[in-house]
């Protein structure tokens, strides 16, 4: 089985959101990734051990993901996901969460809250 990338993270979250018509999607892909990215940080501030190897000089780094010409401190989408896979599932949970909150026509405010809430549950062990 090949490494998961972010960018396999991002299609994971348009077949839960049922966004993968490429012609009528809902959410760009730059949308989809600005939410990974809040993510992460979500990710940072409640288990900042998921960066273990990303400290530097006492400093939690926090990587942006970017979908072309990653700059200091950006990954680009098509690298292997960086982190321990136990963070994959709670992070899709965020993306769709937060994707189906921008989508007043199709959320449903029950499912969004869910879905954040598994996202802090499944990082806490709780």
């Amino acid at each position: 089985m090949a490494a998961k990338t972010y960018s396999d993270l991002i299609t994971e979250s348009r077949e839960v959101l049922q966004d993968t018509n490429s012609t009528t999607e809902r959410y760009s892909d730059s949308t989809l990734l600005n939410v990974l990215n809040r993510g992460l940080h979500d990710l940072g501030a409640k288990r900042p051990d998921a960066f273990y190897d990303l400290y530097a000089d006492s400093d939690l780094t926090i990587p942006r993901i970017v979908e072309s010409s990653p700059g200091s401190g950006e990954i680009i989408w098509t690298d292997p996901f960086g982190l321990e896979m136990q963070f994959y599932n709670p992070l899709v949970n965020y993306v769709v969460g937060v994707a189906e909150i921008f989508d007043d026509e199709y959320t449903d405010d029950g499912r969004a809250s869910m879905l954040l809430q598994q996202f802090r549950l499944q990082l806490l062990g709780i």
